[in-house]
């Protein structure tokens, strides 16, 4: 009897004891994280789904050599968190483990959860520019960043998008291939993702026309330069071809002679021939220069008066001076003169 005593006692304790020991608390989970990725120099809104998230007092980035990063929490329940990360530009890129930590001391970690990545940024695509239905287009697209994209497309709205094929990426370039055949034609946005859904479109490219012809260009004189549709295209005289069908305009320039402008229209399979005389400016030049540097002559302002008669009318040709014959009377007058002062002096 005693024995069986002491074992309810035993037993009784053991319950007590257990009553008096709180529960040990459960520790967070953590189910996803949207998005898992960031870019330095930005900041991140991160939603955090899981249970257990009692009391949350911080959310966590780390990473081994780095310093941990520190979310901003702006709204959480049991079972969602949601904070902001500030990435900074100088921070390390790569997987970082995402840490949620209760006020109970309790904390879930999600090893390499969040990765921090440098922005894509797209600086060209080359070439800018096909054909429709052309079926190996192949480009290069140039920025930095590019090294995690999975996807480039065209996107235009009303037209379906047009995904690349053949996709070779690294951090400063991706080199693909575009198949444009039933394309419809328009102007594009070049657009690339990346494997954590984050899309970027910052460059256009044109689907144009598969109807094209050539233009014999042909001036006189040659050796003056073409511009078809604002680009320089070469020296005359040549051939032109692989020009979209349609109306552009030509200017044809040459030193020393007129600007020639005109419009020619290309016609598919065709060839368009487009003359151009140009008119030199050597005459007009001569003139204008004449006129710029003559020097102008000053008039006198007042005039000496001449004792000589002047004419009512002048012939209009001056006619040639002659000599005149000497008067007989005025001969011997003189003799008579001269005799007379001989006489004179005698007496």
């Amino acid at each position: 009897m005693k024995r069986f005593t002491r074992i309810v006692c035993f037993i009784f304790l053991l319950l007590l004891l257990m009553v008096a020991v709180p529960a040990a608390a459960e520790l967070p989970t953590i189910d996803q994280i949207s998005p898992a990725v960031g870019y330095t120099g930005r900041t991140t809104t991160v939603t955090i789904t899981g249970s257990n998230f009692i009391n949350t007092s911080a959310v966590r980035l780390m990473m081994d050599g780095e310093s941990n990063i520190t979310a901003t929490v702006t709204s959480h329940t049991s079972t969602e968190i949601v904070c902001k990360f500030t990435l900074s530009s100088s921070k390390a890129t790569g997987d970082w483990d995402l840490v949620v930590i209760n006020t109970d001391g309790t904390e879930r970690s999600k090893i390499g959860g969040f990765s921090i990545q440098n922005p894509m940024v797209l600086t060209s695509i080359s070439p800018t520019e096909a054909r429709v239905n052309n079926d190996s287009v192949d480009f290069t697209l140039v920025g930095t960043g590019l090294s995690d994209v999975s996807d480039v497309f065209l996107y235009s709205k009303g037209d379906t998008n047009i995904t690349a094929e053949n996709l070779d990426a690294s951090s400063s370039k991706v080199e693909g291939t575009f198949d444009l055949t039933d394309a419809a034609e328009d102007t594009y946005d070049v657009c690339v993702e990346d494997s954590h859904g984050t899309t970027v479109c910052d460059l256009s490219f044109e689907i144009i026309t598969d109807a094209v012809g050539s233009i014999y260009f042909e001036t006189n004189p040659d050796g003056a330069t073409v511009y078809f549709d604002n680009n320089n295209v070469g020296i005359s005289t040549f051939t032109y071809g692989n020009a979209s069908a349609g109306t552009y305009k030509v200017l044809i320039q040459k030193n020393g002679y007129k600007d020639y402008g005109d419009y020619v229209t290309v016609i598919n399979g065709k060839r368009t021939v487009f003359y151009a005389k140009l008119e030199p400016l050597n005459e007009e030049t001569t003139v204008a220069t004449t006129a710029a540097t003559a020097t102008p002559v000053k008039t006198a302002t007042t005039i000496k008066k001449s004792t000589l008669k002047v004419p009512t009318t002048w012939p209009e040709d001056t006619p040639t001076t002659a000599a005149s014959p000497v008067d007989p009377a005025l001969v011997i007058g003189a003799a008579g003169i001269g005799l007379g002062v001989v006489v004179f002096r005698r007496r």
